[in-house]
């Protein structure tokens, strides 16, 4: 009985080690992601070149074949086209590699652009590299409405002004009576969000969003969001993100504002 137990004990070790270990691999894996879409929005291609395997080949989503001299090329001259961004990520494991299916956002002006990709990952050192991925359309009827496209944008925008720094464009998007509940419990408010923006008291760096689920009611919305990869010094000192957010927006005038956020730190995290 004891051996018995002993044997048990021993197995529960081993896999709550190992489940420890592919937590540490997906948020590694979400923090590539975040900091090659950062790399991408800021044309750097010196981090770009880190991220691309050797042999990486893209499938882009018109079906063109594009190896990685041609990747980086591409970043380079081509004008940016909005903000990047990966959404809706989801991660398997298979030994050393992680395939990651997600939507791939390019949020313009005017056309935002949704792609669905599978990308391919494998580990080199202590991070990840990428060795393929290939992208296709996603047609309007998959991706949403005008209405949810336009709550995307805002939302994807937002985030990108959070990584700039950019409090001037955070306030834009910000309602005047904004107000955050944080992962401590503290409420912040818009004038004292932005205030710590800009005097650098609050910074961000390759934070991003996924699993964004949007739910409609007339000119009010609610979107539920993991907040995973990335670090900030949000709650006073500089650490990863990893939390769950509900945020309000509401159509102001033809345009959505982010109105309340309220964000939860994951039981056993």
């Amino acid at each position: 009985m004891k051996k018995l137990i002993m044997i048990m004990v021993i197995a529960i070790a081993a896999s709550s080690a190992a489940f420890g270990q592919m937590n540490k691999d997906e948020q590694a894996v979400r923090q590539t992601l975040n900091e090659l879409a950062a790399a991408i929005n800021g044309q750097d291609m010196a981090k770009l070149d880190g991220f691309y395997a050797a042999d990486y080949v893209l499938v882009n989503p018109s079906g063109v074949k594009v190896n990685k001299t041609e990747r980086l090329a591409s970043v380079k001259n081509e004008k940016p086209n909005g903000v990047f961004g990966y959404e809706n990520v989801k991660i398997r494991f298979y030994g050393d590699t992680a395939i990651v299916n997600a939507n791939v956002r390019t949020s313009a002006a005017q056309d935002p652009l949704t792609n669905q990709t599978t990308l391919v990952l494998v580990r080199k050192g202590k991070g990840w590299q990428l060795v393929s991925a290939q992208g296709t359309p996603v047609s309007a009827n998959q991706s949403g409405g005008n209405a949810e496209q336009a709550i995307r944008q805002t939302m994807t925008e937002l985030f990108s002004a959070l990584n700039r720094g950019d409090a001037d464009a955070a306030g834009r998007i910000y309602a005047d009576d904004y107000q955050i509940v944080l992962e401590n419990g503290k409420t912040v408010t818009k004038a004292e969000r932005l205030d710590a923006m800009r005097s650098g008291a609050l910074k961000f760096q390759s934070v991003a969003f996924d699993n964004l689920r949007i739910r409609q009611y007339g000119n009010a919305a609610i979107a539920t969001f993991r907040n995973s990869g990335g670090r900030s010094n949000a709650l006073g000192s500089e650490q990863e993100n990893n939390s769950v957010g509900t945020v309000t927006l509401i159509n102001n005038g033809g345009r959505w504002q982010v109105a309340s956020a309220h964000l939860t730190k994951p039981s056993g995290n």
